[in-house]
Order: structure tokens, then C-alpha cells, then sequence
């Protein structure tokens, strides 16, 4: 098996290596977006048509790199399943991956130093492939909003980054901070401060309507646990007014994301990720004016880097 190679954005750059396992003209492009949620793999050819895509469970940097590989790997030999080629041959493929986390101290080492099976694999953080894919490979800016949420962007060759840090104090307007802020909601509800509605009853109907139960689910919960509680708040705010308040306020922090972005400079700024869609209703209308269309998704921006790598490669091959 290969060792991995970080070659984005300077971290950690190992020497090319020769492909020796397949011929340039064999090998196949993949795009990997590792999130906290879930785990998204696109397969391609050298030429950027599609093959197939696959999808895995959680794979931030936060859960370790041996958790985030296999659910990395379990999307993988989707996409390779779903391209129909037979029984998988990794060494034909050029990988770039975005991971949620991957700036977390020491990420970038660790995953540069696990073994994988493919011609060559390159690492970044999930924010820069979504960036990159939002804006067709050109400078932007993206606020990416799912579990966590970021700001990130490209400007004159530089990196823009705000928020992202995790929670508890980060990732505002995030799945996992309105998690947090509809468990706070509900306590409120059980010490008799605040009303039951549905969004209350939708919670506490989960834990059985048992204080010690929710406790010790606070005790364990982890982001992705939070933001599983997201959708309760989304199905409730139509008809539940403090839902539609928690929501409001998602929003405005979302907005101050993408403020953020455009003070730096972003002229063009997508709204990307898995709560984009729900949320963007309760984003403030000054926000909302400075958004633009996303061109494509962050695994287009993976693929994206992949086909730049086996453009380093043949070069360096050539060169040779």
C-alpha cells in the first residue's frame, strides 16, 4: 500500500513518487468529501466524466484517522461499485480529499501518514474543495453549513478562513449549534420557564421525557449527535414560534459568515453544504443579496485537485 501524501496548501509535502502499478492513460480521478456527517466519493475519468459516486458515514479528522479512512474507504468502493468496473483496483486512481477537521493540530501529519491503496492520494481541509467547486476552480468565497459550519475563500492566490473552529464556541449556524440551542430550549421547557410547543414535545418524546436521559446523552453526544436534533427544529418552526426564533438565529450567524467574506473582498460567495437549503429562508436580507449561485459541489472541487495532481504527475513523468 502507498503512504499518503499531503500536497495542499504546504502541509506536510512528500516527493513525487513513480506510479509504477498502472499506465498515465489508465489511471481514474477521484474526489473524496469527508464531513462529519457523512462521507461522499465521486469517480471519474482522466477527463472528468463521472463513473460513479458512493457515500460512507462520518468522517471527520475529529474522530481519529483510522474511523475516518474506513468511512472514506466505505464511500470509495461505493462509487467503485456503482462505476461497474469490476473488483476494485485502487492503483489506478489519483484521490484528493477534503476533510472536515483536517486543520485540527497535528490532522494533516496523521493522515499524510496513513497507508492507502491508491496511484496517489492529497489531502485538504473540506472547506477548500467546496470553495474550489462552488466557483468552477476560480477565486470565491464559500460559507459551508452542515454539521459545522465555515467560512472559507480564495483571494488573489490567498486563503480566507472564519469560524470553523468546532464546538462548543464555533461553527455558528451550524446542525450541531442549533442542536445545542434546542436541548437548552428544552431544559427551559422541563424547569416550567418556557412552554411546551411541538418542537419541545418532538424532543422530549425522544429521551422518553426523562431529565437523566438527556443528561447523559449530553454526557456522550458528539456534533453529529447535535445536528441530528436539526431536523426537528426545521419540521417545527412552521407552526412553533420558538423554532422559528432558534432558526432566525442560525441565521444571523450564518450571515455573519458570509459578511465576514465579503468585508475581506469575496466578490462571489455560494451557500453550500447540507442545511444551505433550510436554512437560507432565515438568513437577513442584506446576507442573502451578496450569495451567488454555486457552480458545482465540493466534490467537483476534489476532483478538481485530482486532475491537477495527475497533471503534476505526467509532467514530473515526462520530465523524468
Amino acid at each position: 500500500m502507498s503512504r499518503g501524501r499531503v500536497s495542499i496548501n504546504g502541509a506536510a509535502v512528500r516527493p513525487l513518487e513513480p506510479l509504477r502499478e498502472a499506465a498515465m492513460t489508465d489511471l481514474l480521478l477521484l474526489g473524496i468529501d469527508a464531513g462529519g456527517s457523512s462521507c461522499r466519493a465521486r469517480l471519474a475519468l482522466a477527463d472528468g466524466r463521472v463513473l460513479g459516486e458512493g457515500r460512507g458515514g462520518p468522517a471527520s479528522a475529529r474522530l481519529g484517522v483510522a474511523p475516518a479512512f474506513d468511512a472514506m474507504m466505505e464511500a470509495v468502493r461505493g462509487a467503485w461499485g456503482q462505476a461497474g468496473l469490476g473488483p476494485p483496483v485502487f492503483s489506478r486512481v489519483v484521490a484528493a480529499a477534503g476533510v472536515a477537521g483536517f486543520r485540527r493540530e497535528g490532522a494533516a501529519e496523521a493522515f499524510a501518514g496513513r497507508p492507502h491503496p491508491f496511484a496517489d492520494l492529497a489531502f485538504t481541509d473540506d472547506g477548500t474543495i467546496a470553495c474550489l467547486g462552488a466557483h468552477g476552480g476560480a477565486e470565491g468565497g464559500v460559507v459551508v453549513v452542515g454539521t459545522g459550519s465555515i467560512a472559507v475563500g480564495l483571494l488573489h492566490g490567498q486563503p480566507l478562513r472564519f469560524g470553523g473552529y468546532g464546538l462548543p464556541a464555533s461553527d455558528e449556524g451550524s446542525g450541531a449549534r442549533l442542536g445545542q440551542a434546542a436541548m437548552a430550549f428544552a431544559f427551559e421547557v422541563v424547569d416550567g420557564r418556557r412552554l411546551r410547543g411541538s418542537l419541545a414535545a418532538a424532543i422530549l418524546e425522544r429521551f422518553a421525557d426523562s431529565t437523566p436521559a438527556m443528561t447523559g446523552w449530553m454526557e456522550r453526544a458528539s456534533p453529529a449527535d447535535y445536528a441530528g436534533l436539526a431536523p426537528l427544529v426545521l419540521a417545527a418552526a412552521p407552526q412553533d414560534e420558538d423554532a422559528a426564533a432558534l432558526l432566525m438565529e442560525a441565521g444571523r450567524g450564518i450571515g455573519g459568515l458570509v459578511d465576514a467574506l465579503a468585508g475581506a473582498g469575496c466578490r462571489r460567495i455560494a451557500l453550500l453544504g447540507g442545511l444551505a437549503e433550510p436554512l437560507r429562508p432565515f438568513l437577513p436580507a442584506a446576507s442573502m443579496a451578496r450569495l451567488a449561485p454555486a457552480l458545482g459541489d465540493a466534490l467537483d472541487g476534489a476532483l478538481g485537485l485530482a486532475k491537477a495532481r495527475l497533471a503534476e504527475i505526467s509532467g514530473a513523468r515526462r520530465n523524468a
